[in-house]
C-alpha cells in the first residue's frame, strides 16, 4: 500500500494551488490562472489556494477559493493532532482527496506529529469495500469521513476493526439516528464543525464521549472562538482563519476578505453554549412557506428518517428541494429516482412527520441525482434536471 508523500515545505513562501484535477481543463485553467493573479496582487506569500466544495457554484470556473497561509493551516493541524491525542503510532486513512481541506489538513497534521497516511480511495473514487478492507489490513487508527461515507459502512453492516481509536465526522449534518446506528456497529465517531474558512474543523466532539453512547456536544478546540451575532448567525474567530477570498465572475476577477476584525460571519445559524456549539443549520435552508418559517436542512433530516422506516437502501435516492411558489413564496418539493409507489409511500410516511405546510407539493423523478466525489448534492445541477 502506497501512502501519501507530501510535497509540502510548511516554512516557505511558495505558494501551492490545490485544485480538483478532474474538473474540464478549461475552468481548471482559469480557477489556478486567477489564484495566480490574485496571490500576485495582493502579495501573498507561504499560502494554500483550496476550493471550497463548489455544490452550489453555477460553473466548476465560478468555484469560490480560498487562502489559507501555511501559518493558519499548521495552527489548526497542531489543535487537531493535540485533541485526539495523535502521535507517530497513529495511522491516518485518507479517503478526502488531497485538494479538499480535510483530506490536505490529514497530510499536514501526520507532517507534524509522525503520523503514517495510507490513501484509502480506489482509482481516485470511495469504495466502501476498498476502505474497510484498507483499514483492517493497515491497521488505521485514525481517519476523516463525510456522512455519506458513515452511511455506507453501516449499510455494509460493517463493524469497526479494533485499531480504530476515532473519525471525524465533518461535511455536513451528521444525523443523529445514523450516528446511534454507526456507534451499535463499534464506530467511534466524533462528529466535528468547521469549514475550509477554518482550515478544516474547529469543533469536534471529545474522545472521552466515546465512552457512551449518547450524541456529543461538538466543543470548540482551542485555537478556536465563536459568537452569535443579533441576526442569529454563529461568527468564528481562530488562528486557522482564511486570509482572503477569490472568484471568477460575470464581472471579471473578484478578491476580498469578508472578516471584520479576525472574525468571520458564517452562514450558519446556531447556539454558543460554554465551548459547545449547537448547529441549527445553513441560512440558506431558512424559507418562508406561506408565511411561516422552516428549515430545509431539518425536513431532509426528516425525509431520511422517513425513508430509513421504509427500506434504507432508498435513503441516497431522494431528496427534497424548496422551488418557488406563487402562492405561497414556496414550496416542498421531492426529487426521487424510485418509482411512483415509493414515492408515495415516502411521502405518506413524510407527512406524518412535518406540519401542513411543510408537506410535499409535487414529486420529481429523476435518472440521478447528481453528486459531488464526496457524496454531496449538487443542487444547481439537480435544479436543472427538473
Amino acid at each position: 500500500m502506497a501512502e501519501t508523500q507530501l510535497a509540502l515545505d510548511l516554512k516557505s513562501d511558495d505558494n501551492l494551488i490545490l485544485l480538483n484535477p478532474r474538473w474540464p481543463k478549461g475552468d481548471f485553467q482559469k480557477l489556478k490562472s486567477l489564484a495566480e493573479a490574485v496571490q500576485a496582487e495582493r502579495g501573498l506569500k507561504g499560502h494554500v489556494w483550496i476550493a471550497t466544495s463548489g455544490s452550489t457554484a453555477e460553473s466548476a470556473s465560478a468555484t469560490k477559493l480560498v487562502a489559507l497561509s501555511k501559518k493558519a493551516i499548521i495552527s489548526s493541524a497542531e489543535s487537531v493532532n493535540k485533541h485526539l491525542n495523535s502521535t507517530a503510532a497513529d495511522v491516518w486513512t485518507q479517503v478526502l482527496p488531497h485538494f479538499h481541506v480535510g483530506g490536505f489538513g490529514i497530510e499536514v497534521r501526520a507532517l507534524l506529529s509522525g503520523a503514517r497516511v495510507v490513501p484509502t480511495l480506489q482509482d481516485s473514487k470511495w469504495n466502501v469495500d476498498h476502505f474497510y478492507q484498507v483499514l483492517i489490513d493497515e491497521k488505521c487508527t485514525l481517519s476523516a469521513l463525510v456522512p455519506t461515507q458513515v452511511f455506507d459502512l453501516v449499510e455494509k453492516g460493517y463493524k469497526s476493526p479494533s485499531s480504530m481509536r476515532a473519525i471525524v465526522v465533518g461535511g455536513g449534518a451528521l444525523d443523529p439516528a445514523l450516528f446511534d446506528r454507526a456507534r451499535a456497529l463499534g464506530w467511534p465517531l466524533l462528529p466535528s464543525y468547521g469549514m475550509t474558512e477554518t482550515a478544516s474543523q474547529i469543533a469536534t466532539a471529545n474522545l472521552d464521549s466515546l465512552a457512551g453512547f449518547e450524541y456529543p456536544d461538538i466543543k470548540l478546540l482551542p485555537h478556536a472562538d465563536a459568537r452569535v451575532n443579533e441576526a442569529g448567525f454563529l461568527e468564528v474567530t481562530a488562528q486557522s482563519l482564511f486570509t482572503c477570498y477569490a472568484q471568477n465572475t460575470s464581472e471579471g476577477m473578484k478578491h476580498w476578505d469578508p472578516k471584520k476584525e479576525n472574525w468571520f460571519t458564517t452562514e450558519d445559524r446556531g447556539e454558543v453554549v460554554g465551548r459547545a456549539l449547537k448547529i441549527q443549520g445553513r441560512s440558506k435552508d431558512y424559507v418562508k412557506i406561506g408565511g411561516e418559517g422552516t428549515n430545509v436542512a431539518r425536513l431532509r433530516t426528516l425525509l431520511e428518517q422517513a425513508v430509513m422506516d421504509l427500506n434504507p437502501q432508498w435513503v441516497m435516492q431522494v431528496t427534497l428541494l424548496d422551488m418557488p411558489s406563487e402562492r405561497l413564496g414556496s414550496e416542498i418539493h421531492l426529487v426521487s429516482t424510485l418509482s411512483d409507489d415509493a414515492n408515495r409511500k415516502i411521502a405518506e410516511s413524510y407527512s406524518a412527520k412535518v406540519l401542513p405546510f411543510e408537506k410535499i407539493r409535487k414529486s420529481h423523478t429523476v435518472a440521478q441525482i447528481p453528486r459531488s466525489d464526496l457524496g454531496k448534492i449538487l443542487w444547481q445541477q439537480l435544479k436543472k434536471l427538473l
